[in-house]
């Protein structure tokens, strides 16, 4: 149960680490971003061979190693891909320590390791936690190191923390009211704790949002576990 209780919260980092939209977004953040939620993987290889990593921004730069950590997820590519992503992001976290985006992409490298091999959870979960903690403290009005903390409290194999997970998944919500899979694993939570009726609630909030194009499979899947979940949470909730 352990192992997979990891491995959801590795998929989730997985899934959850398409985190470059925001009003001042580049066009290239856009197009890895769309690339990556799109799982264009072939296409996502040449169009990073395209770019100069020396004259991006850093939020781009960021972006960049999130693109090579995630082709090695679920891309197909290498070991490699992950080594370049972790290099890259240790320099930025050396270079930019008060850079919410450099942890944060940090510990997308690390928990992608521990997906392809569960035993280094003993290792890199703390130091996972750490880049987090980091991003959190300098990324205030950014959802996503809110929302990934919060699925790590929630989905931890020993003695997970349902209230703090709460409170760092809402914080989220409050930054990003869009993000479909946040409705889910904060709809997950209250049935963890048998709100059921809550659960149901927060559910259908994140059910009638649109699927964007730039998170087509993020969202979709989303929904579809939505879609499971709101019937069988639905004859549980008693409130009349």
């Amino acid at each position: 149960m352990g192992i997979r209780k990891i491995r959801i919260i590795c998929t989730l980092f997985i899934l959850f680490s398409l985190s470059m939209i925001s009003a001042a977004q580049s066009e290239i953040s856009y197009n890895i971003q769309y690339l990556i939620g799109n799982r264009k993987a072939n296409d996502l290889v040449k169009y990073l061979n395209t770019l100069d990593f020396s004259k991006l921004s850093n939020e781009e730069k960021c972006d960049v190693v999130i693109a090579y950590t995630e082709l090695y997820s679920w891309g197909g590519m290498g070991y490699n891909y992950s080594e370049k992503a972790y290099q890259l992001a240790d320099q930025l976290v050396k270079s930019l320590p008060e850079f919410w985006k450099s942890h944060y992409a940090m510990a997308v490298v690390l928990s992608h390791r521990v997906q392809k091999n569960n035993f280094l959870a003993l290792s890199l979960v703390g130091k996972i936690d750490d880049q987090l903690n980091l991003a959190m403290k300098y990324g205030e009005g950014h959802w996503e190191p809110f929302f990934l903390a919060g699925v790590r409290y929630l989905e931890v194999p020993i003695f997970p923390d349902l209230n703090t997970a709460e409170k760092l998944l809402k914080k989220a919500l409050q930054f990003n009211d869009r993000h479909i899979y946040t409705y889910l694993m904060l709809g997950t939570l209250y049935e963890k704790r048998k709100d059921y009726c809550t659960a149901l609630e927060v559910y259908k909030k994140g059910f009638e949002l649109n699927v964007r194009a730039e998170w087509k499979v993020v969202d979709e899947d989303a929904k579809a576990q939505i879609e499971i979940r709101i019937p069988e949470v639905g004859k549980l909730c008693t409130k009349k």
